[in-house]
């Protein structure tokens, strides 16, 4: 981080009364950086607006969202044609801005979808693959437990949001063959693919935008 722009930014919060972080995760990075503590109220979310499907309504699809080089699109790219070459006839989406990734008749890509559009896809498929480098709170990994979609995560994804096991499945590489067995798991196992579909149907209830609004009004009850 540059040391002006840091110096600047201990400077602003020294002026606040509160600072909220979206996840613990980030709450340290803010720490270790300013030197600022901060209560932790995570992003909300409307759930009715995600309506999920039975695993027999679903088709062969694994979905990668972001094109930007953190979110490591390359690895899911390579992660799924490992699995076809597996037998498994998966078809890989990417969702993001339009880039130079590879042309695949297994891949296909969409630019530019509005979100209804890409809360009705994350609800058609069956995973999400996220072996982003970095994320504070990845609100599409929640978005797809909302879905009932399980996802497929790297260590970059906070332990508070995914669950090994419980609410997806976490990768600690950022090696394809990894993911490709973690999707392969996932995919050959219809009993784990419904456990973590309800669990993260469970879990992400805690985000209800209802209940994270009532955080708000009463931390800023308390400032008055």
């Amino acid at each position: 981080m540059n040391k002006l722009y840091l110096y600047a930014a201990k400077q602003l919060y020294k002026h606040y009364d509160r600072v909220i972080c979206v996840s613990y995760k980030l709450r340290e990075e803010v720490r270790s950086a300013l030197g600022v503590d901060c209560e932790v109220i995570p992003l909300p979310m409307k759930l009715e607006l995600y309506k999920p499907r039975n695993i027999s309504e679903r088709e062969d699809i694994v979905v990668h969202i972001g094109t930007r080089p953190v979110k490591n699109p390359h690895i899911s790219i390579e992660a799924v044609n490992l699995l076809r070459g597996r037998g498994f006839n998966t078809k890989l989406i990417i969702v993001g801005a339009s880039s130079e990734l590879p042309k695949d008749e297994s891949i296909e890509y969409k630019y530019g979808l509005r979100e209804n559009e890409k809360n009705r896809l994350l609800c058609e498929v069956k995973a999400l693959i996220l072996p982003s480098s970095y994320e504070a709170l990845p609100y599409v990994a929640l978005e797809a437990m909302a879905c009932g979609t399980p996802v497929v995560v790297s260590s970059a994804v906070p332990e508070e949001v995914v669950i090994n096991n419980f609410n997806g499945i976490r990768v600690n590489s950022f090696n394809p063959e990894d993911y490709a067995n973690a999707l392969e798991k996932l995919l050959a196992d219809e009993e784990l693919w419904l456990k973590l579909s309800r669990n993260g149907l469970e879990f992400v209830k805690r985000f209800d935008y209802i209940e994270i609004a009532k955080r708000y009004v009463s931390v800023v009850s308390e400032s008055l």
